[in-house]
């Protein structure tokens, strides 16, 4: 239910590596070039931006704090983004990036003033560059169709496995610092730990994890750690709201009330099922993901069991791949205000199709900003009470200025494309490619 498109699955290997994945910012607007900000242009290598960070405020002798920074860019990539620091503080900034340049792989690329400090967020989008190895020519053909594809029609704005850690877990690290202040959860979690009893074991030993502990785990790591149990809740509705398009595209009116009918008591059966008879084969990620899968379509299944045949009439009607529900908060793409979608009418798909807006998902939190009527109806199952602001995502988006290049004396294919601001080039790929990467 993760994957938005019908194709197969295209063969070919991804280094998620710091020569084949090449991130470049898009600054949101140009730099006055004066003011008490020095905004610094630099390339990494193998470097989380934290980590960027922590060097650069111990060679500058300033607190990380001090430092801003538009987007959080990816460890295992080259990567060039901005950065500003006190202009006063940056004298000799040039020697200290030469002397930098010796013992990490960072390198200055230009420099300028500016009268703001950077804030997350302030970046219009980055631009990337994939090399996919070992695609042979047909492959190559279908890779090339289904690039084209799904950057013009959109995808899935899922958060990347990066947005998780090394492991995958932190999400249970920032549910475990939000239940310390709040015991409730929301329905999606409760129906997981049904379905996947490991994991409600795995979230209860999160607290156990030292990081949770030690003086290190300061405020940033902590509303780090709380963003990522966000970002975990949005990928679950986002599941379901996938996983409706899907079946509202496959079937009638009539073919989805009889298999919502009978889903969920089903999926509960063959979920623990399955899980019995992998036993042991079967690792934790796996069987975590069926259980993500089952969970999101089965509150999707309960969700259309509860609308009445008008309703469902016009969802199935819907001609794009990612289905609007009415009272959808939707904002203009791809910046502008929110606005409550009244009807998913032909006019307002056709609007969403040409990229005019989106509808978003919620970053559980407080003063939380929630759709309306069918819309909001769904997503409840999905909210937390967390100790955070609370703000909202683009569920769909588009890729821009795509290029494709295919070599085939050493079977390889190079991608350009642009994604707009904290969209994940990761998920992109596991969209066009049907298949699940990793680090």
């Amino acid at each position: 239910m993760y994957f938005a498109y019908s194709h197969a699955p295209i063969s070919c290997y991804f280094a998620h590596s710091s020569r084949d994945f090449v991130v470049q910012e898009i600054p949101l607007y140009a730099f006055s070039g004066s003011g008490e900000h020095r905004i610094l242009r630099v390339r990494k290598k193998n470097l989380s931006t934290f980590e960027l960070l922590s060097i650069i405020a111990q060679a500058f002798n300033l607190p990380t704090k001090s430092i801003g920074y538009a987007g959080l860019k990816d460890k295992h990539a080259t990567t060039t983004q901005y950065l500003s620091l006190p202009a006063k503080s940056t004298q000799h900034f040039c020697a200290i990036f030469d002397s930098l340049a010796k013992q990490h792989d960072i390198k200055l690329l230009d420099s300028t003033l500016h009268s703001n400090k950077l804030r997350l967020g302030h970046l219009k989008g980055n631009r990337f560059f994939v090399r996919l190895k070992k695609l042979n020519p047909t492959n190559a053909k279908k890779l090339e169709s289904t690039f084209s594809h799904i950057a013009k029609n959109g995808f899935p704005n899922f958060f990347g496995f990066q947005r998780f850690g090394i492991n995958g877990d932190n999400y249970l690290l920032g549910l475990s610092l939000s239940k310390r202040k709040n015991a409730q959860t929301s329905p999606y979690l409760s129906l997981l730990a049904q379905l996947h009893p490991s994991f409600a074991s795995t979230h209860a030993q999160a607290h156990q994890n030292p990081l949770f502990h030690t003086k290190r785990y300061n405020r940033a790591m902590q509303e780090f750690f709380i963003s990522s149990y966000q970002s975990f809740l949005f990928n679950a509705w986002l599941r379901a709201r996938v996983c409706l398009s899907a079946w509202a595209r496959e079937f009638s009116p009539q073919e989805l009330q009889e298999i919502t009918r009978h889903y969920a008591a089903q999926a509960l059966e063959s979920t623990f099922s399955r899980d019995s008879a992998c036993g042991l084969e079967s690792t934790f990620e796996t069987s975590l993901q069926n259980a993500q899968d089952t969970c999101a379509a089965t509150l999707c299944a309960q969700f259309l069991q509860s609308l009445p045949t008008a309703a469902l009439e016009s969802l199935c009607a819907q001609p794009q791949s990612f289905a609007l529900l009415e009272g959808d908060l939707c904002c203009h793409y791809p910046h502008g205000k929110l606005f409550s979608l009244e009807s998913a009418s032909p006019q307002e798909c056709d609007r969403f199709s040409q990229q005019g807006f989106s509808p978003t998902g919620a970053l559980s939190g407080q003063n939380l900003k929630a759709p309306s009527t069918l819309a909001g109806q769904l997503e409840q199952s999905f909210l937390a009470p967390i100790p955070a602001p609370s703000s909202r995502r683009y569920a769909w988006v588009w890729a821009s200025e795509v290029e494709f290049c295919y070599k085939p004396e050493v079977a390889q294919a190079e991608l350009h494309f642009s994604l707009p601001s904290g969209a994940y080039a990761t998920s992109f790929l596991e969209q066009v490619l049907k298949q699940y990467l990793r680090s």
